[in-house]
């Protein structure tokens, strides 16, 4: 993505701030006469397929997508296969956007295949997902519970923070259909606790809707309202029809159980006129129900017929649409196969973490460094680096410190800038981190996404502490006009000593916690685990 970026840059193209139509012609002119490997040319159909997702032209979306495959599909390089992945994902979406769920489910199933074939875990937890998403659509809960459990035991290999809350908000919407109430509250202290790491609106938002939801299930209308009320304060606009009209359908059962119908009344049909505009089936018949529950409290039985006569007709396309039985017992046998085969690995890389490193292995990894070890976008070391480093590191019974780097609102930058110039931001603060910390004894690696994690050899908690800080004012004074014009950008550091006798785990578990503070108490800030 960084060589096609100054490609684009470099022949005068500017895609910073252009949507809709404008946004696909200039992709598509890009593609053309930018892009130069096939690569690139699959890069480009990507994103123009997410602004055709945007315009709801998810046919010609997934025309490109496909085009996409058939430029990268026989390349085995695991940059390929990593895009090949997020264009199979997208494809998925589309496929549920317009009904074609066996569709859907055929590519699910190809992505845990190549997913584990390439050692990608978030890739194959998304597909999983996907699977109990359609188990939903077709109202089997308990089934789509057993999906989502499949992914517990591999919850904590998981890199991306995303994947981990949209499993868990899954399983725990699918708890509360089920009025298993006292599991639904224990995982939504989970979700809470996680949801201050990551940086989407939408995600943070739907663990206040379901939040707000327990309240009402429990009978505490007023706090149940309260947290509705809060959202748009405590997480600005969420431009997602879907949220905003969940929200809604929750905000009238508080209404009706209130006693005030006619406010019920009127939030439903601003949630009607909303999803008139978009393709949701399940939301409908959340709404349809929802009318229905209300007529019926004020007998208006009419009308209430009238309501779940639609929810009726929504679920019986539903359920002539999904291929529920593709999803049964020989599905799941067939994921609890990958299940072994997952443990196998695990125990594989367990097992030569606790080899000792000879010499000769040492020799091998500082010339493997320059093009298996090293970031493409950044610059910097990354996790196979970090691996072996740390395995030397505790071989010599090096004193060292953790400090975990998480720039502040990095998904709103992605959503208000694009994603171009969110790798650009990227870039510029790995800069800062690689031209910082440049003394011996002084480690980096881009640990995922907006992510960093520096090393440091032989300091003292106050001595550490102190770089951090420093590091945190440079780039919180950094100039970011050129690319995010009177946006600041600045980052959160958790910070921690590791200690003797423990495994590195333990001690990055440690500075994410101080992360997790740093981002609690308003970000952009140091907090320390001693």
């Amino acid at each position: 993505m960084e060589a096609l970026l100054k490609k684009i840059q470099n022949s005068g193209y500017d895609v910073t701030y252009l949507s809709g139509q404008d946004a696909i012609s200039l992709w598509e002119e890009i593609s053309k006469n930018v892009a130069e490997t096939e690569r690139e040319k699959a890069l480009c159909l990507l994103i123009s397929s997410e602004y055709l997702n945007h315009a709801r032209l998810y046919e010609q979306s997934i025309q490109q997508l496909h085009h996409a495959l058939q430029l990268i599909s026989d390349d085995e390089d695991e940059h390929h296969i990593e895009l090949q992945l997020s264009i199979k994902q997208s494809l998925c979406e589309c496929y549920i956007a317009t009904r074609q769920y066996a569709l859907a489910l055929a590519e699910y199933v190809l992505i845990t295949k190549l997913a584990m074939q390439h050692y990608d875990l978030d890739s194959h937890a998304s597909a999983i997902i996907g699977m109990g998403r359609l188990c939903e659509h077709f109202g089997d809960y308990n089934r789509a519970i057993r999906y989502y459990k499949k992914i517990d035991h591999i919850d904590h290999a998981l890199s991306s923070r995303n994947v981990r809350l949209q499993y868990k908000l899954y399983k725990l919407g699918s708890y509360i259909r089920l009025q298993r109430y006292k599991a639904a509250q224990a995982l939504l202290l989970e979700c809470e606790e996680l949801s201050i790491l990551v940086n989407d609106k939408l995600l943070n938002g739907k663990v206040l809707l379901y939040k707000a939801r327990l309240y009402r299930f429990k009978g505490k209308l007023t706090e149940s309202l309260n947290v509705l009320s809060t959202i748009s304060y405590t997480l600005g606009a969420i431009s997602d029809n879907w949220f905003a009209c969940a929200c809604r359908i929750e905000q009238a059962y508080c209404m009706s159980h209130l006693n005030k119908p006619h406010l019920a009344i009127y939030l439903l049909d601003n949630a009607h006129h909303k999803v008139a505009n978009f393709y949701h089936p399940k939301l409908k018949i959340d709404l349809y129900n929802a009318y229905s529950d209300l007529y019926t409290k004020s007998r208006q039985y009419q009308q209430a017929l009238r309501y779940e006569k639609l929810a009726f007709e929504c679920e019986s396309e539903l359920i002539s649409l999904i291929p529920i039985a593709e999803l049964g017992a020989n599905q799941l046998r067939r994921l609890s196969q990958l299940d072994l085969q997952l443990k196998l690995i695990l125990s594989e890389i367990e097992n030569r973490e606790l080899k000792e490193t000879t010499e000769t292995q040492r020799n091998a990894v500082a010339q493997l460094q320059q093009d298996v070890f090293t970031d493409p976008l950044t610059q910097m070391h990354n996790r196979r680096w970090l691996d072996s480093q740390l395995k030397d590191m505790l071989l010599h019974d090096t004193n060292f410190a953790f400090l975990i780097i998480d720039i502040d609102h990095f998904k709103s930058i992605n959503d208000d800038y694009s994603h171009l110039v969110g790798d650009q931001a990227i870039s510029r603060v790995s800069m800062e981190i690689r031209h910082y910390f440049n003394d011996e004894g002084q480690h980096w690696v881009r640990f995922g996404g907006e992510e960093f994690l520096v090393i440091i050899e032989n300091k003292s908690l106050a001595e550490v502490n102190a770089l951090a800080e420093q590091l945190r004012h440079n780039i919180a004074q950094t100039d970011w006009q050129h690319m995010l014009g009177d946006r600041q950008l600045t980052v959160s550091i958790g910070v921690t000593l590791h200690r003797v006798g423990e495994n590195t785990q333990r001690t990055f578990n440690r500075a994410d916690k101080a992360l997790y503070r740093a981002k609690a108490n308003g970000r952009n800030q140091v907090c320390y685990e001693e």
